[in-house]
């Protein structure tokens, strides 16, 4: 009786191994093959927006939401430039000697967004910085904090924060989570999520100088008045940290930039683009870019007078994109303005997967 029990739970469970398990793999999402976004960063450029080829979304973030960027799996160190959060190196060790900003430089992270040119690259355990909280969505200085960076681990970071007159000091203990930043905002005190789980370039605001550099003019310099002027513009950086890659098709390369209405290269339009005609082939033959900034702002020129907001979308570039999934898109931006009040600030574009 018992051989025959056996045998019959035997069958059973081959029977439910057959026709109750499935090995096939789960059906993945379907690759978007091509769509035009538009990225509502808006007019004061106050949203960081994600983009995800491969499914086609949008992720917005609010620029305002953190100031400091930690990397999970080494030491790089990331400032907002996208709301021109900067850097200055107290001469004093003595994080409670640190009251006041007088006095200080303030450096930005590199357009490019590369890592080993950050403000805070060489950053330090134990070493106070005064941080500049940059500006808020109606460009309102924001103030300053001072800080410094206790431990740091693969699964956490520790930090000391405080006004520069020594008030509100905090010690604040943060898990570094799964992603490969860990954001925080030292307004909140606390880390905050930004990037998606999955993104190839993000339309950002990015600080850039200019005007003279203040070490240039001597006693006469006055950083944020006469030197060291920083302004914000448009950028799109791809997820160079993810394996993204990009090349440009440019068919007037030869001709200079220029903010001149007027100029040669401001005359040309789409109809001279290369979209419809380019390859795979051609992204390894244009030599693809792993800096953030391979993209960057070339896409875009502002006009003389600046005063008047206009701007010239070069739409006859086209960018071939490896994601990071690696398939091969084509993309080309095709205007500036948007939303419902035709506002500066929504960047749109338009791209398709490549199959061959």
């Amino acid at each position: 009786m018992r051989n025959r029990f056996t045998a019959l739970s035997g069958a059973f469970a081959l029977f439910f191994l057959t026709c109750c398990t499935n090995d096939d793999p789960e059906p993945m999402d379907p690759i978007v093959t091509g769509k035009t976004l538009t990225a509502a960063m808006g007019a004061n450029m106050a949203n960081q927006v994600y983009v995800d080829l491969s499914s086609g979304t949008l992720t917005s973030v609010a620029v305002n939401s953190w100031e400091l960027a930690f990397e999970k799996s080494g030491n790089g160190l990331k400032t907002n430039s996208a709301k021109k959060v900067g850097v200055a190196f107290p001469a004093t060790g003595d994080f409670d000697s640190v009251t006041s900003k007088e006095g200080l430089v303030f450096a930005y992270d590199s357009e490019d967004g590369e890592l080993s040119e950050t403000a805070l690259a060489k950053w330090a355990l134990n070493t106070p910085y005064v941080l500049d909280l940059g500006i808020d969505a109606n460009g309102n200085v924001l103030g300053f904090r001072k800080f410094m960076i206790t431990a740091k681990t693969g699964t956490s970071v520790s930090l000391r924060v405080a006004e520069l007159d020594g008030s509100n000091a905090t010690n604040l203990e943060l898990s570094m989570g799964t992603e490969n930043f860990t954001y925080v905002s030292l307004i909140d005190k606390k880390s905050v999520s930004v990037e998606p789980a999955n993104w190839d370039l993000v339309l950002t605001a990015v600080s850039l100088r200019t005007g003279a550099p203040c070490g240039a003019l001597g006693g006469g310099a006055k950083p944020g008045v006469n030197c060291d002027v920083y302004r914000l513009s448009t950028t799109a950086l791809i997820n160079s940290y993810a394996g993204v890659r990009a090349a440009t098709d440019d068919p007037f390369a030869s001709l200079s930039a220029s903010d001149d209405p007027a100029s040669e290269r401001n005359q040309k339009n789409i109809e001279a683009s290369n979209f419809g005609l380019l390859k795979i082939a051609d992204y390894t033959a244009l030599g693809p870019s792993a800096f953030g900034d391979a993209i960057g702002r070339g896409w875009l020129q502002i006009l003389a007078p600046h005063s008047s907001g206009i701007y010239k979308v070069y739409d006859f570039m086209t960018y071939l994109v490896k994601d990071e999934e690696g398939h091969y898109y084509k993309l080309r931006f095709l205007a500036f303005k948007g939303g419902d009040n035709a506002e500066n600030g929504y960047p749109t574009f338009e791209y398709e997967l490549m199959n061959e």
